[in-house]
């Protein structure tokens, strides 16, 4: 049987919104995504076809509506009322999970493809130049074709490549993907990495003074965390 058999609107919800990388779906809805390519670059070891029926299915629940693009170029996912009502689930979700399991990055889940895109989605374009701004990331303890990254900054929406616009470099980042993850969920002080050299800037000086300000990090780092005894308990008397 694959549902639970239960009348339960928990079990019943749960056969729907706790299958594998649903609620990744939904997140990345949820943060705006709308097109296809963009769902699936927050997803970036789902494979296509997974991701394909994991929208079909949302979609037959009511969850997710497929509209065609303006202009009648390919399709687009929306959240109907119901996936919007997910929302705080998925806050929720990501402020327990920070709270209290979120365990140290390791090398093989800091993904330098879902780095990026949560940078990308998470600059403060407030705080950006006037002029188009391109700045590379390089990241040495990578995959090869995961190594290097361009974050094409313009108003209103930053963009995310991964070969080169060729609009030349205005500033590089050099560094591994696990410090940059361990910056970006808040267990390393982006200043001292960059003081420590674990993050080296090569540019302008008035592009390396500006850099944390329009890097905004992950929202969760707000998160208070409980102290870990660092040690048994000790036993009563």
């Amino acid at each position: 049987m694959k549902g639970y058999g239960q009348f339960c609107p928990v079990a019943q919800a749960a056969e729907l919104l706790a299958e594998r990388w649903t609620p990744l779906v939904i997140r990345e809805l949820l943060a705006g995504s709308r097109r296809y390519n963009d769902i699936q670059r927050g997803v970036p070891l789902m494979s296509s076809a997974l991701l394909s029926e994991r929208l079909k299915t949302l979609e037959r629940f009511g969850v997710v509506e497929r509209r065609a693009r303006p202009g009648g170029r390919g399709y687009e996912y929306q959240l109907t009322a119901a996936g919007e009502e997910l929302r705080p689930w998925v806050e929720l979700m990501g402020i327990w999970g920070q709270r209290w399991v979120r365990r140290a990055v390791t090398p093989e889940e800091a993904d330098p493809a879902l780095l990026m895109w949560d940078v990308r989605r998470n600059i403060n374009v407030d705080r950006l130049p006037d002029r188009r701004l391109v700045v590379r990331f390089s990241f040495r303890d990578a995959p090869k074709g995961k190594r290097s990254w361009w974050l094409f900054l313009v108003r209103p929406e930053p963009d995310l490549c991964l070969t080169d616009p060729g609009f030349g470099v205005d500033l590089t980042v050099r560094t591994e993907a696990v410090t940059m993850a361990e910056v970006w969920v808040g267990d390393l002080d982006l200043a001292g990495a960059i003081r420590s050299r674990r993050i080296v800037l090569e540019g302008p000086s008035y592009l390396r003074r500006s850099f944390p300000r329009w890097l905004r990090l992950s929202p969760l780092t707000k998160v208070d965390r409980p102290l870990r005894q660092s040690g048994p308990s000790p036993r009563p008397s």
